[in-house]
């Protein structure tokens, strides 16, 4: 019975990984470090200067977030904290009831005009906007 657990474990492990794998070729991504080499290029700081904004610039909305404040990006959406209650939880191998202990989450909430860019620019469409990467 154990070894047959840890293949189910293996197998998922390894779906998990596929899964990811799939998603990270498929989706680009946006790192901090692009976003620094754009401010370098488009607004002219120098490398240092621009990653140091950058770092400074999600350090505020962290601190923020760590004091119990909201986070407001007119244009781009919101920063929200939310306060999960505990509730119950079910071991999906036994069927055992296990309490899930209350947390602090942050949730993002994108704004109408985000969501109205995001949906102009379609799927596949890879960079239509002013930040727009060099591929």
């Amino acid at each position: 019975m154990f070894q047959e657990a840890l293949v189910a474990d293996l197998d998922r492990a390894m779906l998990v990984a596929r899964v990811r794998k799939e998603a990270e070729q498929s989706l680009p991504t946006l790192t901090k470090a692009e976003l620094a080499e754009l401010l370098f290029e488009q607004v002219g700081l120098n490398k240092r200067e621009a990653k140091d904004m950058v770092e400074t610039f999600f350090d505020e909305i962290r601190n923020a977030l760590e004091r119990g404040e909201a986070v407001k990006l007119s244009g781009f959406g919101n920063f929200q904290l939310r306060d999960k209650p505990q509730r119950p939880g079910r071991n999906p191998k036994t069927g055992e009831e296990i309490p899930i202990t209350a947390r602090r989450v942050v949730t993002f909430h994108a704004s109408q005009k985000l969501k109205a860019m995001v949906e102009e620019a379609g799927p596949g469409n890879s960079g239509s906007g002013s930040m727009a990467r060099a591929a």
